[in-house]
């Protein structure tokens, strides 16, 4: 009986001592540290929401995105309308809008950086020139008699989305003559925010005309213009690098570079869902059209520091998995032991990466705040090697290794388009070296 324990003994002492049983270990502490990586997870999403709540305060305090349409002029008028049934003429209110032949948009976009708290938020300042005119507008065509227009509520407006982002006073220059913009609008297919003139102001014999505006206009996130002219077209310039161009259109041509950017659109008429004029009965009619052929620039942050963070954080697990098979490695090729709580304190250095890495980026940007973290943990986890570790080269080694991942895992974090084929082939490389470390290997015995 005592000889059966004894052997029993010795094959539990020699499973205890087996690679396979280490690997089964190493194996359970990398996903009991996936509960840290989870938990530092939901920790950047909840900053992440945090800044885009104060984002949001700073932008409806500054300005929201603005949406530029027109001018156009929008001409209310009497009808008689015959009724069979009571032989009697009942007068009703109709709504033409006509829009402008040629349409031109010339603009220069300042980006600035407001600052709340620990949080930036981009903003920007636009000084817009609006040229154009109005021409072959024919009333008598339209059954449209001058002593049925109701002039006081003709307008020549602009619709902008965000009044508060005006920072000049508005005014028309009409036929090389001045006039000042109101704020208000009547309610028509170009929206219901923005600046009017009376038609009564500016009519003489007809309503064609050309027109000069002058906007200087504060705003937030993007700015989008609409198609109203038979022939629009829009140029806009900025020192912003990083330009996301949006809507309905993309620019006929644009220039790119770490100084701004430019580009230029240029919409028919025929690219759109509504005509140049029109009657209706309601004054909204095709506001859902209009406003969906709008089209602009974005002002976009590529990744901030949080999408950064949160990226980073997923490769988490690859950076321990990489680390413990190069400790494993040292285990096998040197017959030097590591015990599994060595193992998870270096886990948990890494970790803690992740942790400073958020906390020091809110403050000192992603970039810096990546190289001082990996320093911080690099340097740990090499004193702490020097414990059970004898030799220097090993000890090297170990802090090398996981220098090499970080310094990769940056590597791909700066990458946009190419960041998952560099990640593939990194792998690649990485598998094939360990394969050919290990084609040696007996593991069937230690």
């Amino acid at each position: 009986m005592e000889k059966q324990e004894n052997i029993l003994d010795r094959l539990g002492i020699r499973f205890h001592r087996t690679l396979s049983f280490k690997l089964l270990v190493i194996g359970m502490l990398i996903i009991i540290l996936l509960i840290p990586k989870v938990m530092i997870m939901e920790l950047i999403g909840e900053r992440q929401s945090n800044s885009f709540q104060v984002v949001d305060e700073v932008m409806s305090k500054w300005s929201n995105e603005q949406l530029i349409s027109g001018p156009v002029l929008f001409v209310p008028f009497k009808k008689k309308i015959y009724n069979e049934e009571e032989d009697t003429y009942n007068e009703v209110t109709r709504y033409a809008t006509f829009l402008p032949k040629e349409l031109s948009v010339n603009g220069t976009l300042l980006p600035k950086q407001l600052q709340r708290s620990i949080y930036n938020v981009d903003v920007y300042e636009a000084e817009l020139a609006i040229t154009g005119n109005f021409k072959d507008i024919n009333l008598e065509k339209l059954n449209i008699e001058s002593s049925d227009i109701m002039w006081d509520d003709a307008q020549l407006q602009l619709s902008i989305s965000d009044l508060r982002g005006i920072n000049k006073g508005l005014e028309l220059n009409w036929n090389d003559k001045a006039y000042t913009f109101s704020p208000g609008k009547a309610s028509s297919p170009i929206g219901h925010s923005g600046v009017s003139i009376p038609l009564k102001e500016i009519y003489t014999s007809d309503l064609n005309g050309a027109f000069n505006i002058k906007l200087q206009l504060k705003g937030s996130q993007n700015l989008m213009f609409t198609p109203l002219g038979e022939q629009t077209s829009v140029h806009l310039e900025s020192t912003w690098n990083d330009p996301g161009f949006t809507g309905n259109y993309l620019p006929a041509d644009r220039n790119v570079d770490d100084n701004g950017f430019q580009a230029d659109w240029s919409v028919l008429h025929f690219n759109r869902n509504y005509p140049q004029q029109w009657i209706s009965t309601n004054q909204a009619l095709n506001q859902n059209d209009i406003e969906n052929s709008k089209f602009g620039v974005e002002m976009v942050s590529l990744a901030d520091h949080y999408q950064k963070n949160i990226r980073s954080a997923k490769y988490a697990i690859l950076i321990i998995i990489i680390t413990f098979v190069v400790f494993f490695m040292f285990e096998v090729l040197s017959k030097e032991r590591i015990h599994p709580f060595q193992y998870i304190m270096v886990g948990s250095a890494i970790s803690i990466f992740y942790l400073l890495l958020l906390s020091i980026s809110e403050h000192l940007g992603f970039n810096l705040a990546y190289l001082v973290a990996a320093l911080a943990v690099i340097i740990l986890v090499f004193f702490y090697t020097r414990s059970f570790l004898p030799k220097l080269k090993n000890q090297l080694g170990t802090s090398l290794g996981l220098a090499g991942c970080y310094s990769f895992i940056f590597i791909l974090l700066q990458l946009e388009s190419f960041a998952l084929l560099t990640g593939s082939i990194g792998l690649f490389v990485l598998l094939a070296a360990l394969m050919y470390s290990t084609r040696k290997v007996n593991w069937y015995k230690e």
